[in-house]
């Protein structure tokens, strides 16, 4: 079921919340893992000396192309996805289907002076990418859509509004919530993300 989509421009975490809020064998995976524990030690990955190889490997099965997009919107497993705004007018709005809607939309709030933390984590962590130049129109794009639940990207960068927020949003979306994975996630995710900076 389409449960939410998170909506994030490039550098603002929204991978990180993605494998936070999809630890829980219930949601649709970004990884072929059959338990939390085996999830957790394929999400717990970052590394700012190769952030790429910390990324591609993680993509729902559909993206990669293993699988089609379709039966996500009417299994009881529930679909958590991820997509910058550009990406999201392009079709995920609605996972490609106009009948089918996301329950809720999650939006990473940035404020002016966050665009350079982000522009440069962009940069820094996909030097495989040209994310300078796109971010200026994904944040237009970004200004446009509607969210029903969002988290400050201020928030987080301090570990403990973090996980206050990442456990108000699995209550939110019903998702089980694993404080002590979540932690370590975020734990390793602002070491490596800090040592970009």
């Amino acid at each position: 079921m389409l449960t939410a989509c998170i909506v994030y421009v490039q550098g603002s975490a929204g991978n990180l919340l993605a494998r936070c809020l999809t630890l829980d064998t219930n949601t649709v995976g970004y990884v072929n893992a059959d338990t939390t524990q085996k999830r957790f030690a394929l999400y717990n990955n970052w590394d700012s000396t190769n952030w790429t190889k910390s990324e591609v490997d993680i993509e729902i099965d559909f993206v990669t192309g293993a699988g089609e997009f379709y039966h996500h919107e009417d299994s009881q497993q529930k679909l958590i996805y991820r997509c910058h705004p550009l990406q999201y007018f392009s079709g995920c709005d609605t996972l490609w289907n106009g009948d089918v809607k996301w329950k809720d939309i999650v939006k990473i709030n940035l404020e002016t002076d966050d665009i350079e933390t982000i522009t440069k984590l962009a940069s820094k962590k996909r030097t495989d990418l040209n994310h300078s130049s796109q971010i200026a129109k994904e944040l237009e794009a970004f200004n446009t859509i509607r969210s029903t639940q969002s988290i400050d990207f201020k928030t987080i960068l301090n570990q403990n509004q973090f996980l206050e927020q990442i456990e108000k949003l699995a209550s939110i979306l019903d998702v089980e919530y694993y404080p002590k994975y979540v932690k370590q996630i975020y734990d390793l995710w602002h070491k490596e993300t800090m040592l970009l900076l």
